[in-house]
């Protein structure tokens, strides 16, 4: 079992619900790919077999959310894609993600994301 922990600034965050222009979504789009990319570099993780990926998402505050709307997590996957910790992202390589509550951000301004990599 392989943990990775994203912090990801609140004008980088994406969610489903958002009604972005296409030129800033492409951006931070990018920008998390990249992210994803660089960390599993930084992990030396390579060609891992089939995964399942649980994502405990932390927001910056205790209110209310849906963790299924945070649509930041297919870029970092592409990332780490990117990086060959897989083949390919899809369904007999990654098993998920599942998007689950985590505890609130450390970080003031920012979210995490924990990547949790569990041999399938």
């Amino acid at each position: 079992m392989t943990t990775l922990t994203f912090t990801i600034p609140a004008d980088t965050w994406l969610t489903h619900n958002g009604r972005l222009h296409w030129a800033v979504k492409a951006k931070r789009t990018k920008t998390l790919r990249a992210l994803g990319h660089l960390k599993a570099r930084e992990a030396n993780l390579r060609d891992l077999g089939p995964t399942l990926v649980t994502a405990h998402i932390g927001y910056l505050t205790n209110g209310r959310v849906d963790p299924a709307n945070c649509a930041v997590l297919k870029p970092l996957i592409d990332g780490m894609t990117d990086a060959g910790v897989w083949p390919d992202d899809d369904s007999t390589h990654v098993i998920g993600p599942m998007p689950l509550r985590g505890p609130k951000s450390p970080t003031p301004g920012a979210y995490t994301v924990t990547l949790t990599l569990t041999p399938a």
